[in-house]
């Protein structure tokens, strides 16, 4: 090995070179920054799995309110226990209530459990028509007020 290529070995050796602590802070900051969208997209993520649950609740809802129709003649007498007998999926349905349930008209409602809770309404009309709303609007998976 030639002497002039051994004294720079030589030097690279015995220099103690490393990061100053500004470039290091600067690199915890920036990490910092990016665990912070992370959380933020991560939480409206969830928030927007638990709003699907609970419109999936209420159109399940629906669906057993109707069934119990079928077998009952009337929805009167429908009750959180019994659309859960009839459809045992809406035993993990969050927050579900019947609002109303009469000879021929009902009303379900379901609530998410995000941080911005959206309740979801099923109401069927004297006359037949299904009306779908929820509320706050505008928020959550709830658009305009309707779904």
């Amino acid at each position: 090995m030639a002497p002039h290529r051994r004294k720079t070995l030589l030097q690279a050796l015995t220099e103690e070179d490393g990061f100053s602590l500004i470039e290091l802070l600067v690199v915890l900051i920036i990490i910092g920054l990016l665990a912070a969208i992370a959380i933020a997209t991560f939480t409206g993520q969830q928030n927007k799995a638990h709003d699907a649950e609970a419109k999936t609740a209420a159109r399940t809802a629906q669906i057993a309110m109707e069934t119990y129709f079928v077998e009952h003649r009337s929805y009167g007498g429908a009750s959180v226990a019994e659309l859960q007998a009839v459809q045992p999926a809406l035993r993990d349905a969050p927050n579900l209530i019947v609002q109303q349930a009469t000879s021929n008209q009902y009303q379900v409602d379901t609530s998410s459990s995000s941080t911005d809770p959206v309740t979801f309404t099923v109401k069927r009309s004297a006359n037949g028509t299904i009306t779908r709303s929820c509320t706050p609007p505008n928020s959550g998976g709830c658009k305009g007020g309707a779904w």
